[in-house]
């Protein structure tokens, strides 16, 4: 049966709509149209979702700065305080804690469809991946794509509905 979605307005399948139930195309879609608040609507103005998106935020932003500086340090010569090692474990410690977060976000915004347990894996092969080689450059990508996955709704245009 085909039904609209309820944030960027593009129709899609689904085998058994719920009625009164909202309606989303993709995961994307999801948890961008929870994690926005309408205040003016009566909205609280953070939803746990928000609270989870951006502490995902934060820890990338981290993840990210630690391996560039593992980079970095590992190619200047000379002795330093700070090992680059540290740096590499700090990052895929973070790279865990960023793959958690944005799969309990996803599954709690409604990530159900079988391309959304696609990219998981995906991603937590490339995560693994890096795990074992103790590579944070797979780590970032995995933590890139799954971000990338998780945000798409964002991108789309939210279409407005007539109540």
């Amino acid at each position: 049966m085909k039904v609209v979605c309820e944030h960027c307005g593009l129709p899609f399948s689904v085998a058994r709509p719920t009625p009164g139930r909202a309606a989303y195309c993709c995961s994307g879609c999801a948890l961008a149209a929870r994690v926005s608040a309408d205040v003016a609507a009566g909205a609280p103005a953070a939803s746990p979702l928000l609270v989870g998106a951006l502490g995902a935020g934060f820890l990338f932003f981290n993840q990210a700065l630690l391996w560039l500086l593992a980079v970095l340090l590992a190619r200047e010569s000379g002795a330093t305080r700070l090992s680059p090692e540290m740096l590499v474990l700090g990052s895929l410690g973070l790279a865990c804690a960023v793959w958690s977060t944005l799969v309990v976000a996803q599954y709690l915004a409604g990530a159900r469809r079988l391309v959304d347990w696609l990219f998981f894996g995906l991603s937590g092969a490339l995560l693994g991946r890096g795990l074992w080689a103790v590579d944070p450059a797979f780590a970032m990508a995995a933590t890139t794509l799954l971000g990338a996955w998780s945000l798409r709704g964002l991108a789309k245009k939210k279409v407005p509905r007539k109540k």
